[in-house]
């Protein structure tokens, strides 16, 4: 075995780890053993199984449904995750126990008495007020434990501009709430902490991690890793090149930039140092690969979901919205990488020492049998629930053909168990953000934000594409992807929709952005987690990251000038064909001007030149192509007369 064989196969228990292992947090998880251990994974296991039960025979009344699921998931939280990095991390103190029952009771309050409260219509008891008072405390403790500081404090903030409405700046004022409306809106409403987002996190996101964490624990992963091997890793920079397909094939089943680095790049960021590629550019290419996982259909990342729920589209429809837009992404980072290999003259893996695709797919083709199930399911108009349910089902019958993939009782629990314990920091985030939704629905601010974008951009819709991208990045810095696209789309996607866009256009668009901040600086929890497996400067990873993403800030533009580049806007296949050709030429430009090279060393003025003319693509029409075309022709022309002129060498094209 090549030792090249031994990178991958040394880390193959690495790359087997689903979501579970790697949550997108800031806090330790603990990891109690003994009956402490068995407790822990008896209710993980219950609540795996209570949404499986569910979404086969048929949900519970919403607010049912969701205040039993964030009743386990607040007391999981509070039991797994420590309050402060002093306390202890064996086993949970007295106090996590109280507020872990505290917050248990004040949710499961709702479940028990929810037709109670509907019937009221908006009345509520004394009693109500405390149990909401100390419903919200805990939901702000527990997102903090899980998520750091960024998202409560934000949150937070909602809650003091709906209070003090009348000290507001003139375009920001309001009436005001008192402490009573606003406990009532948050807790006996499903407009705040049991609302909308909670009620996808409660169904779609929960049953698809779920899905994940099956896929992983049967193999599916090593598969990905294996054909991207076979399939690229023979290239020019074929390790990086194997980065960019795993992560992508990975993205099909992982809604978590974290765990896609993590569970593709144990053993990718390694082969890429070693055929000659600096420890940061090794993690950068890693970091802005599996970035691309959350637009990768046909499982999304978490918001994905928020995002078919809250314009009513079917979920089969934003899948297919997002195919183009995802792999022009990929194909962005694929042409840096191979302008970069052909820069450093970096050579692939010895082809002998490599898996053939055909003998990968034999072996292990049947591994991608239950996303197929999945998409047969959607595309036949079935809810994401349902499909989700027979591709878990699919998974577990596969898993008998091979015995080391089989699925006995043991590693059954441990998959229901990383299920749970995955999904707790997205479900935690789904609910806090009901703060935000909650208190722009109440103040009505959201609308007015919208006019105040309009008049600033006076209806012009590139400046209003450029702000709304600016806040979705903003929201986006040390957030969970889910919550910078809940609240950027609440503030910004109605400006958009004002002016004659699309709502799944728009909603797609801010979708982007907020995917796109796990690789924005300053604060970009996919760079850094592969700067820490790389063993790079987190800073140095984060922007070289940025760079190799740079095509993803330009599709969003591209798609919302060229709506007929989403598959459901498509009227007419030969726009759609001359639109995606002009979008993979202006792609390409674009990667020879971040690189600075075509063939050769590009000078700085041909750079500029370059990414002028990949801008100029964004806009339809013919006159914008031509030129761009013809740029990219002189600048090639440039590039074969320099080399001509020079010693001889020759000229290394992308492979």
């Amino acid at each position: 075995m090549s030792p090249d064989a031994d990178v991958s196969a040394s880390d193959a228990p690495k790359a087997r780890r689903s979501e579970a292992s790697v949550p997108e947090k800031r806090g330790r998880r603990r990891n109690p053993g003994g009956k402490l251990g068995i407790f822990i994974t008896c209710v993980t296991v219950f609540l795996s199984l209570f949404h499986l039960y569910t979404s086969a025979f048929g949900l519970l009344p919403a607010m049912q449904q969701r205040s039993f699921h964030i009743t386990f998931v607040l007391f999981l939280i509070f039991l797994l995750y420590p309050a402060t990095n002093r306390s202890r991390i064996d086993r949970p103190t007295l106090i996590d126990w109280l507020c872990a029952m505290a917050a248990a009771a004040c949710s499961f309050y709702i479940f028990l008495m929810y037709k109670e409260i509907a019937q009221r219509a908006g009345m509520h008891t004394s009693w109500e007020l405390y149990l909401g008072t100390t419903m919200l405390v805990l939901v702000f403790e527990a997102a903090r434990r899980v998520l750091g500081y960024p998202l409560p404090l934000f949150c937070s903030f909602f809650l003091l501009f709906a209070y003090y409405g009348r000290s507001m700046p003139p375009l920001f004022r309001h009436f005001g709430l008192s402490i009573p409306r606003i406990i009532e809106e948050l807790y006996l409403t499903t407009d705040g902490l049991f609302g909308l987002v909670a009620g996808v996190s409660a169904t779609y996101i929960f049953l698809f991690i779920l899905f994940g964490a099956f896929l992983s624990s049967t193999g599916t992963s090593m598969f990905f890793n294996d054909f991207a091997m076979a399939l690229t890793g023979h290239k020019k920079g074929g390790p990086a090149k194997i980065a960019v397909v795993s992560s992508a094939l990975m993205g099909t089943i992982s809604g978590s930039t974290s765990a896609n680095v993590a569970t593709t790049g144990a053993f990718t960021i390694p082969l890429m140092k070693k055929i000659g590629y600096p420890a940061y550019y090794a993690g950068a290419v890693e970091a802005a690969a599996s970035t691309g996982g959350q637009i990768m259909p046909p499982v999304l990342g978490s918001a994905a979901f928020i995002l078919a729920d809250s314009i009513g589209v079917p979920y089969i429809r934003v899948v297919s919205a997002s195919l183009v837009p995802a792999l022009l992404y990929f194909w962005g980072i694929w042409c840096c990488l191979s302008l970069e290999a052909s820069k450093l003259n970096l050579r692939g893996l010895d082809k002998s020492t490599l898996p053939t695709v055909s003998g990968v797919l034999l072996q292990n083709g049947y591994k991608s049998l239950p996303l197929f199930v999945i998409i047969y399911f959607l595309v036949r108009g079935y809810n994401p629930l349902y499909s989700a349910c027979w591709g878990i089902g699919t998974c577990v019958v596969l898993s008998f053909i091979r015995r080391e993939d089989r699925l006995n009782l043991k590693t059954l629990i441990a998959t229901l168990e990383d299920g749970s314990k995955s999904a707790l920091s997205v479900a935690v985030a789904c609910t806090l953000v009901g703060v935000v939704i909650g208190m722009m629905g109440a103040t009505g601010i959201a609308l007015r934000i919208g006019d105040t974008i309009l008049s600033y951009t006076a209806g012009r819709l590139m400046p209003t594409l450029v702000m709304t991208m600016g806040i979705a990045l903003l929201l986006g810095m040390g957030m969970p992807t889910t919550a910078s696209y809940v609240m950027a789309s609440a503030v910004a996607a109605p400006a958009l929709i004002l002016i004659g866009c699309k709502a799944l256009d728009v909603h797609l668009f801010v979708f982007f952005f907020a995917v796109l901040s796990s690789v924005t600086p300053p604060v970009c929890v996919g760079a850094y987690t592969a700067a820490g497996i790389a063993g790079a400067s987190p800073n140095k990873t984060a922007f070289v990251a940025l760079k190799m993403a740079l095509s993803g800030f330009i599709v969003p533009f591209v798609f919302i000038y060229s709506p007929e580049l989403l598959l459901p806007n498509v009227q007419n296949w030969f726009t759609f064909i001359q639109s995606l050709i002009t979008a993979l030429v202006g792609v390409f430009i674009l990667s020879t001007a971040i690189e600075g090279y075509l063939l050769d060393a590009m000078s700085l003025p041909e750079r500029v030149l370059a990414f002028g003319a990949a801008l100029g693509m964004i806009v339809p029409g013919w006159k914008s192509d031509l030129s761009g075309l013809f740029i990219l022709g002189l600048l090639y022309a440039v590039a074969r007369r320099r080399i001509a002129r020079s010693s001889g060498s020759q000229p290394s094209g992308l492979k």
